[in-house]
């Protein structure tokens, strides 16, 4: 069967994804809406991921995350009323900017195989996490999550599930056999995986040689028949 490229609608929802952070700005005292206070939050935010990476969560402090950033620590305040809040907008670009990933490797694989076209998401998966594993691993597992946050997360999910659904019902039935089962337990599969591998001290395999396995691991799961589960499909 020839792949099935995810159709517009569903792209454009995928895409919406990248919006998720914005719904956290809602937490901040003030909202960033000229040019130049959008760049103070750049800044702030790249200093904060800086210090955050170097120090840990309870080295990093607002007055050196504030030096860092060059700006006064009454103008961080202003955006973010404390370090949480910061790991919080660091947490929502992570998303963002993966979700726009994901969706630029669907858009520009069209006519791979099925085979390249899971390698292509799990590569790009795992470049997003190995740009800053050390950062990565203090967003995953000391960052706060506050309700906005599994929300962002929830919904994330869902535009996931939608797309691979629409992208794995065009294989063929040999090489997917269940694309609604897959579409939930792919994501679970490579994400969990991923960040294992990601804040691996002692890592067993090369980055490649790991995108290889996800994938021929990720290809095996399609491949099984096992039927979806009335609870998991609700």
């Amino acid at each position: 069967m020839q792949n099935k490229e995810p159709g517009p609608r569903t792209l454009l929802a995928f895409n919406k994804g990248i919006l998720v952070a914005e719904q956290g700005r809602k937490k901040r005292v003030r909202k960033p809406l000229q040019q130049r206070a959008e760049a103070t939050v750049t800044f702030i935010l790249e200093a904060a991921a800086h210090i955050f990476r170097t120090h840990g969560l309870r080295g990093a402090t607002t007055n050196r995350i504030a030096e860092r950033a060059g700006v006064p620590i009454g103008s961080l305040y202003q955006y973010f009323p404390n370090k949480e809040a910061l790991l919080v907008a660091l947490m929502e670009r992570h998303i963002a900017e993966t979700m726009r990933a994901l969706g630029e490797t669907l858009a520009t694989t069209g006519n791979a195989t099925p085979r390249d076209r899971v390698a292509g998401l799990v590569r790009c998966l795992l470049d997003i996490h190995m740009e800053d594993p050390e950062l990565h691993r203090i967003l995953f597992e000391e960052a706060p999550r506050p309700p906005h946050m599994r929300d962002a997360f929830d919904k994330g999910e869902r535009e996931m599930r939608v797309v691979l659904t629409e992208l794995f019902e065009g294989f063929s039935r040999d090489i997917c056999t269940n694309p609604e089962r897959s579409a939930q337990i792919v994501p679970m599969l490579a994400e969990s995986m991923v960040h294992r591998y990601v804040s691996a001290k002692d890592r067993v395999m090369t980055p490649e040689a790991f995108a290889d396995h996800l994938t021929e691991i990720v290809m095996r799961e399609m491949a099984l028949s096992s039927p979806l589960s009335a609870d998991c499909a609700r």
